[in-house]
């Protein structure tokens, strides 16, 4: 499976942060789109997060220009577990009809489905709801097409687009690895090594608060408050989903 590391080419010392990590793993480099060299938008995203956004785009496209049926997706602030290895050198974990699968954790409550068996004594369950950060996950081929469709005039950051509300009502089938098998920097305790990089998003947008940006955001983007509670009571009536937060071990 090819794996794609996104980094800013300014971001030298993280780049270094994730060789030291994968080791022998190969993995391509994408050059992040450098937010500072954007002018300000118009497009209900921050300069930075359009940024974030085509960056990934980059690396979907980047995938479908080649033959694998998958590819893995990485930001450069990442913690990740020594079994990452065997998730990426075996696809036949992977649910025949997933779009995506994420491999980290924001430690957020989220809603999953039934499990299944995954490499490292991990397991694998449909993802019902919103799940924040596109630090690390996996698309298949019709999963890559399918978000470069949604996103191409997206007014939504990269995570609200590939982990949205309701996956479902997009025609999505959204999985989540669990326990996570990787986790950013700044979720990760300093005693555990976290803390080393700074979010990108807060160092960039310093003057506009990332969570009151997307709070203010995600009112208006709601259809309306009746849709929503009528998917609500889908997921909990149907689906019947357990809501649990996805540990990082």
């Amino acid at each position: 499976m090819k794996v794609f590391v996104i980094n800013l080419d300014r971001h030298a010392d993280r780049l270094a942060h994730m060789r030291g990590q994968m080791h022998d793993i190969a993995f391509e480099r994408i050059a992040a789109v450098d937010g500072t060299k954007i002018p300000p938008t118009v497009k209900g995203l921050s300069r930075f997060e359009l940024a974030c956004l085509e960056s990934h785009q980059n690396a979907w496209r980047q995938f479908l220009g080649g033959s694998d049926e998958h590819a893995c997706f990485l930001e450069d602030d990442l913690h990740i577990q020594k079994d990452f290895r065997a998730l990426i050198q075996s696809e036949a974990w992977i649910p025949a009809d997933a779009h995506s699968v994420k491999l980290d954790t924001y430690l957020q409550r989220v809603k999953l489905g039934d499990a299944r068996p995954a490499p490292g004594s991990r397991q694998i369950a449909r993802l019902y709801t919103r799940h924040e950060s596109s630090a690390a996950y996996l698309l298949s081929r019709d999963g890559a097409e399918r978000y470069l469709e949604l996103t191409a005039n997206s007014v939504s950051p990269a995570d609200y687009s590939l982990f949205p509300k309701y996956p479902h009502r997009l025609g999505l089938r959204v999985y989540q690895l669990n326990p996570a098998v990787a986790i950013q920097d700044h979720l990760l305790p300093a005693a555990e090594g976290g803390h080393t990089f700074p979010t990108a998003m807060a160092s960039s947008d310093a003057s506009r608060p990332r969570t009151a940006k997307r709070v203010g955001r995600e009112t208006k983007r709601l259809v309306s408050q009746v849709a929503d509670w009528r998917q609500a009571i889908y997921v909990a009536t149907v689906l019947k989903p357990v809501t649990t937060t996805v540990a990082f071990r």
